[in-house]
């Protein structure tokens, strides 16, 4: 399937790329890999099949640098060579003072947020929340909540958005060897109860699906669009 109706920017270096459905409704915000294959097409795909009524702006900003652009803060490497090096800070002020603001321009001013992101990226959206009073919905799908430190800084914050926070899991990303990564159930239904008493947040679901951390992430990310909506 051909991509539909994309537009292609540069903003301030980062590539973006965008796409309305209907006209008007809330953007949504997706940090995404650097785009290969047919993702973006599959995404337009599954939102149109399980939102086809609903309008809004879809604006995918890819990461040059999975690991630094959507880590909140450094921490040793849970796989792998590559340790996290806490980019998340700069990606969240290019969001605000660069990605929002060309949106405005280009798109109507008066749009609610939504901030999604799927893995690393769902981390990050949910870290956003508890940075800025911007989103008025964050989906965090199959989110890195095994993050070093991320348990003490729930513990520690308060999220600052008055949004809803759509949360979700695959049923086998727990049953993993790695004993990082397979904290990210308890984190994860910690987690749900954490935001159910946090006063900001209107509504709170967590949603699980079947197989493990790779099946299917757009699908999962339009679910998450899907009940925000």
């Amino acid at each position: 399937m051909e991509e539909r109706n994309l537009v292609e920017a540069k903003v301030a270096g980062k590539k973006c790329d965008i796409w309305q459905q209907g006209s008007g409704g809330p953007v949504i915000l997706w940090g995404m890999y650097p785009h290969e294959g047919n993702e973006l097409a599959h995404m337009q795909e599954c939102l149109e099949e399980m939102c086809p009524a609903q309008n809004f702006l879809l604006a995918a900003f890819q990461a040059a640098d999975w690991n630094r652009d959507f880590s909140p803060w450094e921490a040793p490497a849970a796989f792998g060579k590559d340790d996290f090096a806490g980019g998340g800070p700069e990606t969240l002020c290019w969001l605000t003072e660069e990605y929002v603001p060309y949106l405005r321009e280009c798109y109507g001013a008066d749009r609610p947020l939504f901030l999604i992101g799927y893995s690393l990226a769902g981390l990050f959206a949910l870290w956003a929340a508890y940075q800025l009073d911007l989103f008025s919905g964050i989906a965090c799908c199959s989110g890195s909540l095994w993050f070093e430190g991320w348990d003490e800084f729930v513990t520690e914050n308060e999220v600052r958005c008055e949004c809803a926070v759509y949360l979700s899991l695959g049923g086998k990303e727990e049953k993993t060897d790695n004993p990082v990564m397979a904290m990210v159930g308890d984190r994860t239904r910690e987690q749900e109860r954490r935001l159910r008493k946090e006063p900001r947040v209107r509504s709170v679901t967590l949603e699980w699906n079947r197989g493990g951390h790779f099946a299917d992430s757009c699908r999962r990310l339009a679910k998450g669009v899907q009940w925000l909506l």
